[in-house]
């Protein structure tokens, strides 16, 4: 992923954080000249010091499971992003731009068949999303089970990880408050977390100062 240094994000917590907060995620391969990319929930755990596995699971009519295992795939997470206006700048001569924030995590992809690594992932991920439900407790196991059979598991040992915040940190403080102004007054939801995101590097950067 193109990073400019001024955007990127280096601390790998921040990165594994912003995954757990938008873990819907895209996940690309690329076997024999054909692209693949599906949409999925990930779940990321930590299996050693600075060692992370995204869990995933997706249906076993998708085609792409089977150009997976043992595979170097891409899984791509994407957060708040809006348009910036130039007429928002306390600079006169300016383009539009946009500010967004996202991390991509590279790494081995590995097929989970085992119905009981199946069960717990599938177990895990329902956890994540309601952490005191008692849905499992109390569903049929011959549906479960069922379910369970017409889905695959992948577990994708992460090798790399790279996050780019582009949140105006390269214009001036007069200019971000302004950015920070425009994005509030829009209708849009994202403008306003990309504003929320800005306020706080801004905040951050005044501490500083």
């Amino acid at each position: 992923m193109y990073t400019p240094a001024a955007f990127a994000m280096q601390n790998t917590d921040e990165m594994i954080q912003f995954i757990r907060q938008n873990n819907f995620g895209i996940l690309f391969s690329h076997v024999n000249r054909h692209p693949n990319a599906t949409h999925l929930p990930f779940v990321i755990r930590q299996i050693a010091p600075e060692k992370f596995v995204l869990l995933g699971h997706l249906a076993k009519a998708n085609p792409h499971w089977k150009a997976l295992h043992e595979t170097e795939v891409l899984a791509v997470f994407q957060g708040p992003h809006a348009y910036i206006s130039p007429s928002w700048y306390a600079e006169s001569q300016a383009v539009p731009t946009w500010n967004y924030v996202a991390v991509h995590a590279t790494g081995t992809c590995h097929i989970i068949q085992d119905a009981q690594l199946l069960h717990e992932l599938l177990k895990e991920t329902v956890r994540f999303h309601e952490p005191n439900s008692t849905l499992l407790d109390h569903m049929d196991e011959a549906f479960y089970v069922k379910m369970e059979q017409a889905v695959i598991g992948l577990e994708i040992e992460i090798t790399s990880m790279e996050g780019t915040a582009k949140l105006s940190q390269n214009k001036s403080t007069d200019t971000i408050r302004g950015v920070v102004e425009g994005l509030r007054a829009s209708p849009d939801k994202l403008a306003h977390d990309v504003a929320e995101l800005m306020q706080r590097n801004l905040e951050t950067l005044e501490k500083r100062t």
